[in-house]
C-alpha cells in the first residue's frame, strides 16, 4: 500500500489520470509474456516530461519501485510488475509527433506513440521509421528503444538503435537530461543514447526521441519458396545475401508453423519449410532483376516451388500469412513460450536443427519462424497451462535451447530483451566481469534501484 501522502501527491500531479482500483490495476501487472505479475499500488498516465519528472522525484524520495509501460507487448516480461506496492508509469498518453524535419530525415516524437501511428503520420512526407516489430500496431517507440526492437526489415535497415539520434530522459531522481544530436554521425563524448537503447527501462525513462527516418520505397515485391526440410531452407541465406539482391526481408517458417497456418487461414503449401523474401526499391525494372537473383538462389537450393507476388493483393496476403504465424500456433495449444535465439549466419541451419532436436527429445511441440536474414528465429514451445507435466517439459526444453544457443556463439536475445524470462541466463552469456560492469552502471544511474526492479540484472 502507498502512504496516504504519496497517494495525495499522485492525485495532485495526475488528477484523474491516476488509478488505484485493484480490478483495473491487475490489467497493468503483466505484459505479452502472459505470466502473472505482482499487483501495483497505482498506475499513472503522464502527458508531459514534467509530470514524469515529478513522479520520479516522489518515487525516489520514498524509494517506491516504478515500472514503465508502453503498449504492453514485451515478450520477455519487460513491462511486468515484479514487486507489490509499485507504481506503473504508462506512457501511452505521450503520443505526439512533435516535429518532422523532412529535409533532415528526422522526427522528434514522444515515447508513447505507436510505431504504426508514427508511420501513418510520416506518410505525408513519403518517409517512415524502419524498425518493424510484429506488434507495431500497439508497440510504442519508447518500448522499441527499451528493447532495441528489430523485425522483418532488419536485414536491410538494421534494428532500433540504428534509427535513434537522441533521447530526452528522466533519471530515477527526476532529473531531465538530453542525449545525442540531430546529426547522422557524432564523435563527442560517451554515446549515452546508445547506452539507453536496449537497457530495458532500468536506467532512465525515455520521454522523447529524435529519430532518423528513411524514404518509403516506391516498389515492394515478395517472393517465397518451399523446401523439403528446414535445414535446406535455412542454408539459402548466405547465397541470398551474396547474390547482390537488395533484400528487405528474408523470413523462415518451419513445418509446424506451415501446418498451423494451413489450418488457421487456409494457406496452401508444399514441403516442410518456407523462405519469404522481399525486394524493394524505386525502379521496377531493377526490383525485377533482384527478384530474379532471389529466385535463382531458391532454384539452386532445390526449392520445391517458387511463387512471386505479382499483385498488391498477393503481396499483402503473403505478409498477412507471415504475421499470422504466432496466432496460428496459438490455435494448436492454448499457450506458448516464445524464445529469441540469434546466432552468426553460418550457424543458422545448426540453430534450426538444434531447436527441432531438443524439442523432440523433451516431447514438446514447437513451431519456429523468424528472421533468417539476421540469424534470429523464434521457437514457440506450445503447451496446455493445465498440464503441469507438459509445462515442466517446456521449461526444460527452453533452458536447453538457450544454453545450446550460447554454445553456438549466439545470444539468448536478438530483439525481445532479457526482462524476467531470460535473466537467469544472462551471466552465462556475458560472464561475471561484464555483468559486474553492467551492475556498476545500474548503480550510477539508479542508486536506489527503483526503475524496473528485478529485471535484466536482478
Amino acid at each position: 500500500m502507498l502512504d496516504e501522502r504519496v497517494r495525495r501527491r499522485l492525485i495532485e500531479i495526475f488528477g484523474d489520470r491516476v488509478l488505484f482500483d485493484p480490478e483495473i490495476l491487475s490489467h497493468y501487472s503483466a505484459d505479452a509474456m502472459c505470466e502473472p505479475g505482482a499487483m501495483p499500488a497505482a498506475v499513472v498516465f503522464p502527458t508531459s516530461t514534467e509530470e514524469v519528472s515529478q513522479l520520479m522525484k516522489l518515487a525516489y524520495e520514498h524509494e517506491i519501485p516504478v515500472y514503465v509501460r508502453g503498449g504492453g507487448t514485451s515478450l520477455s516480461g519487460g513491462a511486468m510488475v515484479v514487486e507489490e506496492g509499485a507504481i506503473v508509469c504508462c506512457m501511452t498518453k505521450m503520443n505526439r509527433i512533435l516535429d518532422v524535419r523532412a529535409r533532415d530525415f528526422q522526427a522528434l516524437v514522444e515515447a508513447g506513440i505507436t510505431v504504426d501511428e508514427l508511420n501513418v503520420g510520416l506518410s505525408r512526407y513519403n518517409l517512415f521509421w524502419p524498425p518493424d516489430p510484429a506488434s507495431s500496431p500497439a508497440a510504442t517507440v519508447g518500448g522499441c528503444i527499451a528493447h532495441n526492437a528489430g523485425g522483418v526489415r532488419a536485414i536491410k535497415y538494421g534494428v532500433t538503435r540504428n534509427w535513434v539520434l537522441g533521447l530526452e530522459l528522466v533519471l530515477p531522481d527526476g532529473t531531465v537530461v538530453w542525449t545525442g544530436r540531430g546529426t547522422f554521425k557524432r564523435s563527442a563524448g560517451y554515446d549515452l543514447t546508445q547506452l539507453i537503447v536496449g537497457s530495458e527501462g532500468t536506467l532512465a525513462i525515455v520521454t522523447k526521441a529524435l529519430l532518423k527516418l528513411a524514404p518509403v520505397p516506391r516498389v515492394r515485391v515478395a517472393v517465397y519458396a518451399f523446401f523439403d526440410d528446414e535445414r535446406t531452407a535455412a542454408e539459402t541465406i548466405y547465397d541470398l545475401i551474396m547474390s547482390g539482391a537488395d533484400l528487405t526481408a528474408a523470413e523462415f517458417l518451419d513445418r509446424v508453423t506451415l501446418r498451423a497456418l494451413s489450418r488457421y487461414m487456409g494457406f496452401e503449401y508444399t514441403g516442410n519449410a518456407m523462405v519469404l523474401s522481399e525486394v524493394s526499391g524505386n525502379d521496377p525494372e531493377i526490383v525485377k532483376r533482384h527478384l530474379s537473383l532471389v529466385e535463382r538462389v531458391f532454384r539452386e537450393h532445390r526449392a520445391l516451388a517458387i511463387r512471386r507476388c505479382e499483385s498488391r493483393e498477393d503481396y499483402e496476403y503473403i505478409w498477412r500469412v507471415r504475421k499470422g504465424a504466432a496466432p496460428a500456433l496459438a490455435s494448436i495449444k492454448p499457450k506458448y513460450l516464445v524464445l529469441d535465439p540469434t546466432v552468426p549466419l553460418s550457424k543458422i541451419a545448426d540453430l534450426v536443427d538444434m531447436i527441432r532436436r531438443v524439442c523432440e527429445k523433451h516431447g514438446v511441440e514447437c513451431g519456429t519462424f523468424g528472421h533468417l536474414g539476421d540469424g534470429n528465429v523464434h521457437p514457440n514451445l506450445l503447451y496446455d497451462p493445465k498440464d503441469e507435466e507438459e509445462i515442466e517439459r517446456v521449461r526444460r526444453a527452453a533452458k536447453e535451447i538457450t544454453r545450446e544457443t550460447i554454445r553456438l556463439g549466439g545470444t539468448i536475445s536478438g530483439e525481445h530483451g532479457i526482462g524476467v524470462e531470460k535473466a537467469e541466463f544472462l551471466p552465462e552469456e556475458v560472464g561475471d566481469r561484464t555483468l559486474a560492469l553492467m551492475k556498476m552502471l545500474k548503480r550510477v544511474f539508479d542508486p536506489k534501484n527503483i526503475l524496473n526492479r528485478g529485471k535484466l540484472l536482478r
